[in-house]
């Protein structure tokens, strides 16, 4: 039985976990912390932190974590540079997932958009567009830049547009223009619920691995 502790119990994405932790069989919700509660008091009953909080808390739950050596699966975004760093720090002392998008098939995307990038020159442009719904506040997106990530020479992308439209969950698509040919690919998230499913699938793989640092990506590769 894996032992999880949830942050941001209250919100929607904390609120999706603990409901997807108490229908399986192989999980347990040890705690559910959100604002004014403290991990510290509770962290040594888990195996595993799941945390979709604030960039702040998140690297204060790094911290503890590497501590305590717990794993931890962070899908937070907004994260500047200093925090990513120090959430990085973390991971030399205890197991640290770190994905600006949870989605099995959001990064399935990501590895397709690598593969096309490697496969068509440079004289393909690329263009990317990106709708979120109008409460989130980083723009663009991590997972956008997570696709920028994925194209080894960035001068070849010529737009990122970011859209903030309604309840939107999130919509993606990549743009290879080149001679007489488009491709694209792309991704429409229906429900914050395949955020948890990603999220639950990471803590799964996450549980007893030596301390480093991973993304979805390890997780997809079953290893």
């Amino acid at each position: 039985m894996i032992k999880i502790i949830v942050t941001g119990a209250k919100g929607r994405m904390g609120s999706h976990i603990i409901s997807l932790i108490s229908e399986s069989s192989d999980l347990e919700l040890a705690a559910g912390i959100d604002i004014g509660d403290s991990l510290a008091d509770v962290i040594d009953g888990a195996d595993v932190i799941i945390d979709f909080s604030t960039p702040d808390a998140s690297v204060l739950y790094a911290e503890l974590s590497a501590t305590h050596k717990k794993a931890i699966v962070i899908g937070t975004t907004g994260l500047d540079d200093v925090q990513e760093t120090q959430i990085k720090k973390a991971a030399s002392s205890t197991a640290v997932l770190h994905a600006p998008n949870m989605s099995i098939g959001v990064n399935v995307m990501f590895k397709l958009i690598k593969e096309a990038a490697a496969a068509l020159d440079d004289s393909y442009t690329i263009r990317i567009e990106e709708t979120h719904h109008i409460h989130k506040k980083d723009k663009p997106s991590g997972t956008a830049k997570r696709m920028c990530d994925m194209v080894p020479n960035s001068n070849r992308i010529t737009e990122v547009n970011s859209h903030r439209e309604g309840e939107v969950v999130g919509d993606h698509e990549i743009t290879f223009s080149g001679h007489d040919e488009i491709l694209r690919i792309s991704h429409h998230a229906e429900s914050r619920k395949i955020f948890a499913r990603g999220a639950i699938t990471a803590a799964r793989w996450i549980a007893g691995k030596p301390a480093g640092f991973y993304n979805m990506n390890d997780v997809l590769s079953k290893n």
